[in-house]
């Protein structure tokens, strides 16, 4: 059994150190939302709920493209959430490795 808390240090303070690269994943999100809001000619707050599910790769499908830009643009918003969340579980594996390591 690993402990929580240390895990929880581990985990942190290796996404401490990829802080840069979540940011700027994250601001390339949104505005890619604020893009897609312009291209699609749909309200701001709409088009980043869709920019975040699609990162996210929940995709409801409640609000889609239509235009060749904006499918092109949700391609995009794909591929930079399978970093950004590839990013949180590599860090959330390598918390374990360390914490279940320094344990034995």
């Amino acid at each position: 059994m690993i402990n929580v808390l240390e895990f929880l240090k581990t985990y942190f303070s290796l996404l401490a150190s990829a802080i840069q690269v979540l940011f700027s994943l994250f601001i390339t999100v949104v505005l890619l939302g604020a893009i897609i809001s312009i291209v699609e000619k749909i309200d701001f707050w709409d088009a980043q709920y869709f920019s975040f599910i699609t990162a996210l790769t929940i995709g409801y499908g409640d609000v889609t493209p239509h235009t060749l830009l904006g499918k092109v643009m949700s391609i995009l918003l794909g591929i930079i959430g399978m970093i950004f969340i590839g990013i949180m579980v590599a860090a959330a594996i390598k918390s374990i490795e360390k914490v279940s390591l320094e344990k034995r």
